[in-house]
């Protein structure tokens, strides 16, 4: 059985996450304030799938939504994934 102080604090550690990479994205697009940003991490049932991915949507106002995806559990992300890719 999982405690509420561990699954608090993976929430913690997921929201943390989730927001530097939203930073870095923001940074590496140079983003205007009003984008919209969001990350998930999602576990994908299909055999082609590595299994669970971090997903990110970028939604520049005025432009197409983004959808870049990442072959690793959100914690795991790290600045070079995300420069990986975007290009």
């Amino acid at each position: 059985m999982i405690s509420l102080g561990v699954r608090a604090g993976r929430s913690a550690d997921l929201k943390e996450s989730s927001d530097r990479i939203k930073s870095w994205v923001r940074q590496l697009l140079s983003l205007p304030n009003d984008a919209v940003v969001t990350v998930s991490e999602i576990t994908c049932r299909d055999v082609k799938c590595p299994g669970v991915e971090t997903v990110i949507l970028v939604m520049p106002p005025g432009a197409p939504t983004r959808l870049v995806k990442i072959s690793a559990p959100l914690l795991d992300v790290q600045l070079d994934d995300i420069e990986a890719a975007l290009k």
